[in-house]
């Protein structure tokens, strides 16, 4: 696979690929959502995505829930693409938010993603909860 490039999202072409793979993913494929995926919390994140030869291929988002206190969510990925690309958005939205002085970094993940993520050295936080009909599990980032 040739080289992906996770990078802050710095257009507004990318931004709307980006919410387009989050669509393709969790409205068509996963049908978590009935119609979109888009929320509040979409303003105020910094939207990160995952290029090959200038096509986005995955995204994730994070935001500043409280003072210091980060959230990653939408991590979103085309399936010819899984694999590689998830894990490099991953450590792209760490360092994102270890720049901006992060005291802790949060997910809200489905439950059947937690061993990718522990593999990350990320740590569950209590029990897992129903999130639109899917189990998730809140885990926590190593900073």
């Amino acid at each position: 696979m040739k080289d992906i490039l996770c990078k802050l999202v710095a257009t507004p072409q990318e931004l709307r690929a980006a919410y387009k793979i989050r669509h393709e993913i969790f409205v068509e494929e996963q049908k978590l959502f009935n119609r979109s995926d888009r929320d509040t919390y979409d303003s105020q994140a910094i939207h990160i995505v995952a290029l090959l030869e200038n096509e986005v291929v995955g995204t994730v988002r994070v935001y500043e829930r409280d003072s210091g206190v980060w959230f990653g969510s939408r991590l979103a990925v085309r399936k010819p693409f899984r694999g590689r690309v998830g894990g490099l958005l991953i450590q792209k939205a760490i360092e994102t938010v270890q720049e901006r002085e992060a005291k802790q970094f949060f997910a809200y993940v489905q439950l059947h993603t937690v061993s990718f993520f522990k593999r990350r050295r990320w740590k569950p936080v209590g029990e897992p909860f129903d999130y639109h009909g899917k189990p998730h599990q809140l885990m926590e980032a190593p900073l």
